[in-house]
């Protein structure tokens, strides 16, 4: 289980703050959140998400169809 300073570390609040985390424009940072395409939810209006989910998500399509 995270502390409470762990999780706010790993967490970023708005697509602006995802967008610079994966280094990706905002306008398509929303919408990959929106469809689904990146692990993200709301709360409230304003999206969140995890940095180490964010990192797992990339590291596991970036490897997919490599043999292991």
């Amino acid at each position: 289980m995270m502390t409470e300073t762990e999780l706010a570390a790993d967490l970023l609040r708005g697509v602006k703050s995802i967008a610079e985390f994966i280094n990706e424009d905002v306008r398509a940072t929303n919408y990959k959140l929106t469809t689904g395409q990146l692990p993200g939810g709301k709360d409230g209006r304003e999206w969140v998400a995890s940095k180490q989910v964010l990192r797992q998500h990339y590291a596991k399509i970036t490897t997919a169809g490599k043999a292991a």
